[in-house]
């Protein structure tokens, strides 16, 4: 029975190093059609605009996604997280990731704006990083400090909860921090509110609900989730890009949207099979997808800032595809290097 056990666990992690793999890709994807729309938006035909704000938009399963696994690892019943490991393993590498990474970025960032290098800069740096002020992408390790230091209570529910709890719990957020967003369209103001004001603990306690096989729905239901909430994400983007609907709360992590796509999309990841070949090439991604999604950013900036590569002069909206593949390659290698350097190597 344990060797069947083991050859489980092996396969779901599999499942997961390829969900990783296409994570990241979509990060990459969502921050390369953004980052353009910013930079390059204003000389861009409206068609263009919409084609990469429906792009974008489509992507919004990523973090879920990524936040989805780390709980179901971290609220895994069979694996103790005691006070100690936690902050040595777990948020010790976050903060180191936000010094090395955030203060580089936040350096570079000041290099764009001012064209010198001083050391006197190193205070601005260390306030950026303090004030959540560097490259927009880093809000994600704040986010995953955020919830590591309250992995201890998140533990509890995982381990001691009944299914009707963990699913009442799983319902309230969702109502609040999801549902109830709803009325920003209306421009309706709530002032019900439940103490825990953002998403991502729902997505994190997903993870716990996964773990118990809460949500395995068949494919076809599954397919149908992704398609309608999919194809709604698309209509209302055209709606809010061409025609200026204010329909903003429908796209982000607290999307009623994005909540149906990403759990549907989640079941149907970890019910796929691929073998061979793919299965190798997403593996690798995979298992680089920390790094990767710390990097990639870099080659944006220097693409757009540094080199002023303008997608949108590239044949129709190919530009951005293009170079969402170069930036994974790119980003794939120095990952792949970083990853001999002492000390670095821990982190990412």
């Amino acid at each position: 029975e344990q060797t069947m056990q083991k050859g489980m666990e092996i396969k779901k992690n599999k499942h997961f190093e390829h969900i990783r793999a296409f994570s990241v890709l979509a990060v990459i994807t969502i921050h390369t059609m953004y980052s353009a729309l910013l930079q390059f938006g204003e000389g861009a035909l409206v068609a263009e605009k919409i084609l990469y704000r429906c792009v974008m938009n489509m992507m919004w399963w990523a973090v879920p996604c990524f936040l989805m696994m780390t709980g179901s690892l971290l609220l895994d019943s069979n694996r103790k997280v005691p006070l100690k490991k936690l902050y040595r393993k777990y948020i010790l590498r976050m903060l180191l990731v936000l010094l090395i990474f955030g203060g580089a970025f936040s350096w570079m960032e000041l290099f764009f704006d001012s064209r010198i290098l001083e050391l006197r800069q190193i205070l601005q740096v260390a306030y950026n990083v303090l004030t959540g002020n560097t490259w927009a992408h880093m809000w994600y390790i704040y986010c995953l400090l955020g919830l590591y230091v309250l992995l201890p209570m998140y533990k509890i529910f995982a381990d001691y909860a009944s299914d009707e709890q963990l699913k009442y719990i799983l319902a309230i957020l969702f109502l609040f921090e999801s549902i109830f967003r709803l009325l920003k369209l209306l421009e309706i103001n709530l002032g019900f509110y439940c103490h825990i004001n953002t998403i991502y603990p729902f997505w994190l306690l997903m993870g716990a609900a996964w773990n118990r096989g809460m949500f395995k729905y068949d494919k076809k239901i599954n397919i149908a989730l992704v398609m309608v909430s999919s194809g709604i994400l698309i209509f209302t983007t055209v709606l809010w890009e061409g025609f200026g609907v204010p329909l903003s709360s429908l796209f982000g992590y607290d999307s009623v949207l994005v909540v149906i796509q990403s759990i549907g999309l989640f079941v149907l990841f970890n019910s796929m099979n691929i073998e061979n070949k793919l299965d190798q090439v997403l593996s690798e991604i995979g298992e680089k997808s920390f790094g990767i999604y710390l990097i990639h950013m870099v080659i944006i900036n220097l693409a757009y800032k540094l080199f002023k590569f303008n997608p949108f002069t590239v044949s129709f909206a190919m530009g951005g595809m293009i170079l969402v593949i170069v930036n994974l390659a790119l980003s794939y290698m120095m990952v792949t290097i970083m990853k001999y350097l002492p000390g670095i190597k821990k982190i990412i």
